[in-house]
This record gives structure tokens, sequence and C-alpha cells, in this order.
């Protein structure tokens, strides 16, 4: 499993971008700070395109599912992100829309979980 760094792309169901705020800087992949526990949750998503008469598109994700990080490596004591990410966006307000990793965006380091 390919660790997640911030150039990684995570999009909704539908189509729209997370977009990724690292919350650590020391640890990088080819210059690229390693996103860790927490960073994929409550981050803005762009350009979804599930707009209905009477639900919003994805605006933000609400959750990340524990599986999204590694067992092993740790920053800080956070656990870091690995390939396998994936959450649950606010869309229709109830918490059930997903969102997950479409481009890893590195190839040189990974994790056995």
């Amino acid at each position: 499993m390919f660790l997640l760094t911030r150039k990684a792309i995570l999009k909704c169901a539908h189509g729209g971008v997370v977009n990724n705020v690292n919350s650590q800087d020391w640890v990088r992949v080819d210059d690229d700070p390693l996103l860790i526990e927490n960073d994929p949750r409550q981050r803005s998503i762009s350009g979804c395109p599930m707009l209905t008469i009477t639900t919003p598109p994805c605006t933000s994700t609400v959750s990340v599912d524990d599986a999204s990080y590694s067992a092993f490596v740790r920053i800080d004591g956070k656990r870091v992100c690995l390939d396998s990410t994936s959450g649950r966006t606010n869309w229709s307000q109830l918490g059930i829309t997903p969102f997950s990793v479409t481009s890893v965006a590195q190839k040189f380091v990974s994790s056995g979980g």
C-alpha cells in the first residue's frame, strides 16, 4: 500500500475533488508532505456536479474510515494515510456518499499496512 502525499487525488463518488491539507510538514516523499491521521477529515470538496433541487453538491468530507491509516507507520504518534483512504462526504447531509483515492501521485514509498 502506498503512502499518500498532499498531491494525492481524492474524489467524492460524483467526481468532486477533495482539497488536501497536510498537518505535518517535516516528512516528505519527493518534496511533498505525507498526509497523516485526520488530514482527509473536514476538507473542502470542489467541483462536485451532484446538485439537485433539494440537495447541494458535496462540499466537504465528514468522516474517514479506519482502514485509511497504516497500522505500523506513524509520524508524531499519528498514523499515515494509505492508498486505501476513504470516507464519507456531507452530500444530502446524510454522510453516506463516499470519497476515495483516485491517484496516489507517488510510487516511491509503501507500507505493509
